[in-house]
């Protein structure tokens, strides 16, 4: 069948199913690599499900649909533009010149997943009036990490940018060196909690690192117990017991609590953290709806699996 032929039985199918195949093709990855390349994979994860092409392939493999047809470009166009995938500020401020030269696409920005906290990501949500989920990875200040929150003008321009938006879903990263001591993770916690009681809509938040109860972690939470349309939270299982997650549990219209170990769906009905869980009926409750248990057989076969790669890639 000659490539004519394609396109034409292509064009013959109903947008709705186009519209389909194209989110499949155009739409980013969910989440962000946040560890270097260097970092050791997870030992329950195949490395070669990790492995993930270059945001320069990804990008151009992302935009090539919209270059076989007019019909493509008018479909794929609103879904591409529908996730900003934004992992350094250089890429900000190339999707903010596009955005300012055609404000049409700003219109069509649903989400926004920020690598790292800069003044151009903050101009990008500010021509993005209809933003509604918000990935954010917490870095360093690398001027003074330990300095005065006040000389950090990037997150103060994030946080303003923040303050303006109806979000309904909320994630937040941090990388592995941005310790919630640190000025910039601190300041971004504070600022998100004091937005919180403005986000009317909000419906889940998931913490995608495993967060202790500090200064900055405990309002927060607090925040999170009386948001009115609050229903799903979704973290890594804390290293240790902490009274976060029981506190937030407190908000009646919660309706689940989805823990899970990095690279695992789950998590082990063994572990300290669950033990402590289970004195706290409303936490346990919300746990079981929400997370999925994995058997000790399972994590056996798969930690297995990965000491017989390791010794496979030894011997190449």
């Amino acid at each position: 069948m000659g490539s004519a032929q394609v396109l034409t039985s292509l064009s013959s199918f109903p947008e709705e199913l186009l519209a389909r195949i194209l989110a499949d093709c155009v739409t980013p990855p969910q989440a962000p690599p946040v560890r270097p390349p260097w970092h050791t994979q997870s030992i329950f994860f195949p490395s070669s499900l990790l492995t993930r092409p270059t945001t320069h392939t990804t990008a151009r493999a992302r935009l090539s649909p919209l270059l076989v047809s007019r019909q493509f470009l008018r479909i794929g166009t609103p879904i591409y533009y529908q996730t900003l995938y934004l992992p350094t500020a250089t890429h900000a401020s190339r999707v903010l010149e596009t955005l300012v030269a055609q404000p049409v696409l700003a219109g069509m920005v649903r989400r926004v997943v920020l690598g790292c906290v800069s003044l151009e990501g903050a101009r990008v949500l500010q021509a993005c009036e209809r933003i509604e989920d918000m990935d954010i990875c917490m870095d360093v200040y690398e001027a003074n990490p330990h300095g005065d929150a006040a000389d950090d003008q990037d997150s103060q321009a994030l946080c303003d940018a923040l303050d303006r938006i109806d979000l309904k879903h909320l994630t937040v990263r941090k990388l592995p060196d941005a310790y919630l001591t640190f000025t910039r993770p601190k300041y971004l916690l504070e600022r998100i909690t004091k937005a919180v009681p403005g986000w009317f809509n909000l419906e889940s938040v998931h913490y995608a690192f495993k967060i202790s109860s500090t200064p900055a972690t405990r309002p927060l939470a607090e925040a999170l117990s009386r948001a009115p349309k609050l229903r799903s939270l979704k973290a890594q299982l804390p290293e240790v017991w902490n009274e976060l997650f029981l506190t937030i549990s407190e908000n009646p219209i919660l309706e689940q609590v989805a823990l899970y170990v990095e690279g695992l769906d789950g998590i082990l009905h063994t572990t300290m953290y669950m033990m402590q869980a289970r004195k706290h009926a409303r936490l346990s409750e919300l746990i079981k709806v929400g997370t999925s248990f994995i058997r000790t057989r399972h994590i056996q076969l798969l930690l297995r699996c990965q000491v017989h790669r390791r010794q496979d890639h030894r011997l190449l």
